[in-house]
Order: structure tokens, then sequence, then C-alpha cells
């Protein structure tokens, strides 16, 4: 006897003849066992001022649909989309956020926040009268317009305005956030230890720390954002790798972009202007593609007269390449200072800056195939040791030597100025340099074949002994470097303190 079961129903039969009735049966017999059909479709629910009493009855998969006016909290405990028509407002309070997403599978949009900026006073006051959400462990916790808890989460068409963070996500994967504003808040975007971040047409303006915040995490796409007027970092990304950073809008904050501690990202097609320093690369190394960026006056006189850095790698950054950017009209247009290596500086145009591009205390990084134009100094290095040539350099416009056979190469070597500078691009560029013909792979070999300089004395580990103990130290790294040197150009240090092939 042969038993086939259906999700509802047991049929038994003993006996089947092979004729077209049977045949027929049987076909429609396999559709109801093998094709799953759920009677129940979503549903689209019309809240009131009360969402969570409409979240409470919804089910997996409904659309609530929530009117203009105030409307209360909410938390999402199941997949839903909450969709706001008419601008809904919703008020954070003191360590409660306006919306809590507990769940995988949510969208919400369409809403206005009003969060609640960082009061350690009232915070610490709150935590004294409520014992038990201290122990919670919440304390640490800020002041958050919209926590993220779930997997797969969109935030589209919202505005957020005066939280202490407008957007808090932490071990969460595949978040999107999309069209959305976040204003006047000290942290636009906090998202930690997570992955599949996609970022995309917001406007983060006025922050007091950071537009976004991505820290410990990769696989992260920032995309067409406008970031401005932040008083400390637009974006910053630490130890964040595998990212996507392109087509945004930098301007007018401390540091437009952060690399810290980061590896194999692409920042590309970026517009960084008005910031101290518009992309700034500290402690990475590993592939970062800083590729086709326009950096342009960057250049701030609250603090000191005239500073600005257009691309600068800091802070021991190797092995990343900097091609096809454009620097024009900042204090240093390109920077690598104190420690990096066996970086690629290729086909990038600087002009009317104060400095075209500025090596402090480096060593083994390629620079060639750029154009250094109408600079105060086009190319300058201090306490360094790079290579400026392979079998082509870079175009200086000052360069005043000759060409008698006319390859388009100069017969006398380009000194590079600076302290201690025992730099030379032995064979210049008569005109400006057009060929661009190199891609990455072929750029990290010229970097493998003429990086070959041995380590500076400095980079050897001092050991000594103390009180009969061997001690083995090296000389400690500052961050942004201080310059002795250019009094005319560096009266003063800079007063801040850091906190895929194409």
């Amino acid at each position: 006897m042969i038993i086939a079961k259906s999700p509802k129903y047991c049929i038994k039969f003993s006996t089947i003849k092979c004729n077209k009735k049977s045949i027929f049966a049987l076909l429609v017999l396999a559709l109801f066992i093998y094709v799953p059909f759920d009677p129940v479709s979503a549903s689209v629910i019309q809240a009131g001022a009360d969402i969570q009493t409409a979240i409470n009855s919804a089910k997996a998969g409904d659309t609530i649909i929530v009117g203009p006016g105030e409307v209360s909290r909410f938390e999402v405990d199941r997949p839903l989309t909450i969709e706001g028509q008419g601008g809904p407002i919703l008020s954070a309070a003191l360590q409660k956020p306006a919306i809590i997403v507990s769940s995988d599978g949510v969208t919400i949009s369409g809403f206005r926040i009003k969060g609640v900026g960082k009061d350690t006073t009232a915070k610490f006051n709150y935590y004294m009268q409520n014992p038990a959400a201290a122990a919670e462990g919440s304390f640490d916790e800020p002041n958050s317009a919209i926590v993220v808890r779930g997997d797969g989460i969109s935030i589209k068409n919202c505005s957020i305005f005066g939280a202490q963070v407008a957007i808090s996500a932490e071990n969460v994967r595949d978040l999107v956030l999309q069209n959305t504003t976040m204003e006047g808040c000290d942290t636009g975007a906090s998202i930690l230890q997570s992955a599949q971040i996609k970022v995309t047409a917001c406007r983060i303006t006025s922050c007091k720390k950071y537009g976004l915040e991505i820290v410990r995490s990769r696989d992260v796409v920032l995309d067409n954002n406008s970031i401005v007027n932040n008083t400390n970092a637009g974006i910053l990304l630490k130890e964040t790798n595998d990212g996507i950073i392109q087509d945004n809008i930098l301007s007018t904050n401390t540091f437009g972009l952060s690399l810290w501690n980061a590896s194999y990202n692409q920042v590309r097609r970026n517009h960084v202007d008005h910031n101290y320093y518009g992309i700034l690369v500290t402690s990475s190394s590993n592939y970062n593609n800083i590729t086709d960026n326009l950096a342009e006056d960057n250049s701030r006189s609250e603090i000191v007269k005239g500073f600005g850095i257009g691309i600068s790698l800091q802070e021991n950054s190797s092995y990343n390449l900097l091609i096809r950017n454009t620097a024009k009209g900042n204090f240093n247009g390109l920077e690598l200072s104190r420690g990096c290596k066996f970086n690629a500086v290729y086909d990038n145009n600087a002009s009317d800056n104060k400095h075209g591009i500025r090596l402090n205390e480096n060593r083994n990084n390629l620079i060639f195939g750029n154009n250094f134009m109408h600079n105060d100094i086009n190319a300058y290095e201090n306490t360094s040791l790079n290579i400026w040539n392979t079998t082509f350099g870079n175009y200086y416009n000052d360069y005043r030597g000759k060409d008698e056979n006319n390859d388009g190469i100069g017969d006398q070597p380009y000194s590079l100025p600076g302290p201690e500078s025992r730099s030379f691009d032995q064979r210049p560029l008569i005109r400006p340099y057009r060929e661009a013909g190199l891609n990455s792979t072929s750029i990290r070999d010229e970097v493998k074949k003429y990086a070959v300089f041995g380590p500076a004395d400095d980079e050897y580990p001092t050991i000594s002994k103390q009180k009969g103990v061997m001690v083995i130290s090296r000389k400690a790294s500052s961050s942004p470097p201080k310059w002795t040197d250019s009094r005319a150009f560096d009266a003063s240090a800079p007063p801040f303190q850091k906190e895929n092939d194409f």
C-alpha cells in the first residue's frame, strides 16, 4: 500500500489504472503535495497615533500606514513595513528611542523624529531613579533616535534632528539607510561590528562628533551622500575593511573622510572641500585605493590660518594607491607623513597649492606620472628617501632642464627640495603626463621593482639595559605630524589630534 501525504490530508489508494482520469488525478495530487500554498496574504493596516497597537495585531509581512501628526514611540518585533505618509512626527525621550527595531526584515520610511541630545547629568539621574535599567547594561548606551537590532533592515526617507545618535546599530547585517537626513546630532549614524551596510543619498550635517561612525565592520557602501559641516569627521571608518566610498560630497568638516586602521577599501570620485583634512588615511595599509577624487580648497583659517590638506597618508599607512586624484587650492595637495612605505602615487594632478606634494619622514614610496603645476613648492621631501621615477618621472612646471634628444624626458634630474633631502627625479617629464596607461597590478609591480631602499636607522628597535632588565623600544609615533622646518608655510602645527582594485 502507498501512502501520500499532503500538508492537511493523508490519501490511501491500492490500485491505479493507467487511464486519462487516473493520470490527471496523479498530476493534481503531485501539485497539491509539492506546491505550497498560503491562503493568507499580507494586509495593509491603517494605524492611529498608537502605532504599537497596530504592530501588536499585525502579522509578518503586513504593511502599517501611519498618517500625519504626533505619534507614539514604538518597537517593531516582527518583519513589517511601517510607512509614514504626510510626515508623522515621533519624539524620543531620555534613554528611550523613538523607534526600536528588534526583528529581521523590517522597513521604516517617512518619519520625522525629534531626538534627545547628550545630557550626562540627566542620564545619571535617570539611572539613579531606574536601577533596573542600569542593571540591564544600558547605562553606556547613548540617547539614540532609532536603534537597530535586526538584520535585513531598511530606513528610508526619514528626517532625524537633535539626537545624541540619530541611528544606532551594532552586530547587524544588511542595513540600508537611504535618502535620510540626520541633522544637529552628536553623531549621525553609529554602526559597530556589522556587515553589508549601505548608506546612500543621505544628508548628514551639523553633527558635533561624527557624521557617520563605522567601526569594526566590513562590506560597507557609502554612495552619493552629502556630509557637511560636521565638527569632527564627516565619515570615520575605523578598523573597517572591504568598503566602497564613492560619489560623496564631504565639505566643511574637520576630517572629510578618515580611514583609521582600515584595509581593502575603494575611495573614489568623492568631492572634498573646505575641510582641514579632505581625505585622511591613518595607520591604514593593504590595498586601500584612493582614486579619481577631487580635493579642492581644503584651506581653513579658524585656528591655523590657511591650513588644510587635500589627501593625506599618515602614521605607517603602507601599500596603498593614490591614483588620478586632483588636488588644488589646498595647503598641501597630497601628503605622506611619518612612516608610510610602499605606497604608489601615480597620475595625480596637484596645482595651485602651497605644496603640490609633501613627504615627511617616509621611505620607499613611489611617486611617478604626476603633474605638479603652479604650486608655491611643487614637490617637497623632509627627512625621507623615496623614489620619484620609473622609466619616466613626474612633470614639474618649474623644471628648467633641457631635452636635447627630444624624448620627452629632461636630461638633468629634478632635485627635491627639503632639509636632509637626498632624492631626485632622474627622469622628469618635459610635458604634462597624459598617458595614464597603467592599471593597479602594473603599478604595484612597479613599487616592488623600484622601492628597494633599505630600512632607515630609526626603524630598528633600540635595545637598552635598565635596572638589570633589557628594554626594547621604538621611536613613538604621533599624529598629525609636527613640522619644524619651512616656517614660512608651517608657522604652527595642526591643532587636531586623531581620535578592489579599480
